[in-house]
């Protein structure tokens, strides 16, 4: 049975009621349903897991200042100790061997009640791949945080009303208390000296949000998560906190208001100066944070990951904080697609296949480091002013290719209101849009190149057109990048007027090309943007890529 129907099929019958007095402040009880030992080859020296599945309870108060930013909550019913109750699913896979763990809580902020860390975990040999988080001796938790959640999904939280609207914002004090119960309670069900958090995409915009509103200190003033990764979502936040609040909408045009970076910085359009980590709510117990994007951030429609990284007028390149690092996934979308590529259907060109998890995992090593053992990660890499790569769409030096529609005419879409801010900070005015540079094969230059990306057999965007057939050829596909092969001969290329070399003016055999791809790849492991043992299945994928292209 797979991770998720254990889940689903979790039984009541089997459950065990914590007694209030066992849990924190804020947690009044865990009902722990089913708990179930999970053997796997892939789990290395860690060994077997147990699964931890139940529900848990919480008691907010209303009166203390910490919750007086979730909206609505002084007027939701209260329980006879004056607290408001939600309740969330709860999912937990620890090391059945506490000591053979690493001491640290991976808590993933689940995407519209999708489990997502696993990401982390490469192939497709069943519901834990290969393993990696296991291997590594990560504790995962999931915790309910969305109260719109489908019923068919394993991640769901249950919020009081006020007349006729969930209390959204109790899903940021949800994730707060529950990491803060097992980093400081004694009786929580798991135990962790080291706390980081995942977000990817929706969940990553739910980060960028519990950031900004301050929920990274608890109620007893102490610092929650010690480091988070905060993916795929550019400069956008998440609708959650107010009244009639969507947070399962896709949010691409209607996510992103100032604050856009972290620092405090004065706002061009209306005066006023706000900051992500910049405000009384958040200056305090700030995490290490590892930003990371893709070129669809950048050209997908209103989530301007430029301005995570430039003033908010899009003219200048800022330092980030030096508790933050900002990684660009240089010819890449927003989620890996399908290798080997399928048929275009609802998009002009095929999905781009490059799989940045690779890189990910590298990088989740490096936070873990610079939390553990104060080793710094490797340097900020993206786009920068200061380089000359980054540029507006119409300066994109993206060539000719034939049937291939340019991305030239793009814009960044609008703000939407802050409502923290005064008159909303300026809703409906024009996000500026900034772009990476390309080069004669209209790929990426800045960033970190995956080596498939540094040693290409296509062109890999961050963006694609919708097909004629399957509505307006003029919008982009949401969350869609492109993959457009090179011609594989001169022949070709002469024939049809590509401005592209062929593979095979570009490498001499089968051989040169993987030894490029090596090459590239060692050179990330130097850096730290790769790790070492990640280098095999990469170069096993790319003598494919080569035999897809080349086998005719």
């Amino acid at each position: 049975m797979t991770l998720i129907s254990r889940f689903l099929c979790a039984t009541l019958g089997l459950s065990l009621l914590l007694a209030p007095g066992l849990a924190s402040a804020d947690v009044l009880s865990v009902d722990i349903a089913e708990r179930v030992r999970v053997e796997d080859t892939g789990f290395g020296e860690t060994g077997a897991y147990e699964q931890i599945v139940g529900t848990i309870t919480f008691g907010i108060d209303p009166d203390d200042p910490r919750n007086a930013v979730i909206v609505n909550l002084d007027r939701a019913p209260r329980n006879a100790q004056g607290l408001v109750e939600a309740t969330g699913d709860l999912l937990i896979l620890a090391p059945a061997d506490a000591s053979r763990g690493n001491g640290i809580a991976l808590v993933d902020i689940a995407n519209r009640g999708r489990l997502t860390a696993l990401g982390f975990n490469r192939g497709g040999r069943g519901p834990y791949g290969d393993g990696f988080l296991m291997r590594e001796g990560y504790t995962v938790v999931w915790v309910g945080w969305e109260f719109d959640v489908p019923g068919d999904r394993p991640i769901k939280l249950t919020v009081p009303e006020v007349e006729g609207q969930p209390v959204g914002g109790l899903g940021f004090a949800t994730v707060r208390d529950t990491a803060s119960w097992i980093k400081y309670d004694a009786q929580s069900v798991v135990s962790a000296d080291h706390l980081l958090t995942f977000g990817s995409s929706q969940s990553g915009r739910y980060l960028r949000t519990f950031l900004y509103l301050g929920f990274n200190t608890d109620t007893e003033g102490r610092q929650v998560f010690d480091g988070m990764i905060p993916h795929i979502a550019g400069a956008s936040r998440l609708d959650l906190n107010q009244p009639g609040a969507t947070p399962i909408s896709l949010g691409m045009y209607d996510a992103t208001s100032f604050p856009f970076a972290d620092a405090t910085m004065r706002d061009p359009l209306t005066g006023v100066t706000d900051g992500t980590l910049g405000n009384d709510r958040s200056r305090g117990n700030q995490p290490l944070i590892l930003y990371t994007n893709t070129g669809n951030e950048y050209w997908g429609g209103g989530r301007v990951a430029t301005l995570v990284h430039s003033t908010p007028d899009g003219t200048e390149d800022i330092e980030l904080q030096d508790n933050v690092r900002f990684y660009f996934f240089a010819g890449t979308q927003h989620g890996p697609g399908a290798f080997p590529p399928s048929q275009a259907r609802s998009s002009q060109e095929m999905g781009n296949p490059t799989d940045y998890w690779w890189n990910m995992r590298a990088l989740l090593t490096s936070l873990r480091a610079w939390v553990v053992d104060d080793v710094a990660p490797p340097p900020s890499s993206h786009p920068r002013f200061a380089d000359g790569n980054l540029v507006a769409p119409r300066n994109v030096a993206f060539p000719a290719i034939p049937d291939v529609r340019s991305p030239a005419d793009r814009t960044g879409g609008e703000r939407v209101a802050n409502p923290w801010l005064a008159d909303g900070a300026e809703a409906g005015a024009e996000l500026p849009m900034l772009i990476p540079q390309v080069n004669e094969d209209g790929n990426e230059v800045s960033g970190i190149l995956h080596p498939e990306v540094a040693v290409p057999l296509a062109t890999y965007t961050g963006w694609n057109f919708t097909n004629p057939d399957a509505g307006d050829p003029n919008t982009l596909v949401s969350l869609a990048g492109s993959y457009i092969p090179f011609p594989a001969t001169r022949a070709e290329r002469e024939r049809t007027g590509d401005p592209r070399r062929s593979i095979e003016e570009r490498y001499d055999s089968r051989a040169d090309y993987l030894r490029r791809i090596e090459e590239a790849g060692r050179q990330l492991i130097q850096e730290r943007y790769l790790l070492e043992p990640d280098l095999e299945p990469i170069l096993e994928r790319a003598g494919a890529h080569w035999d897809l292209l080349m086998s005719n």
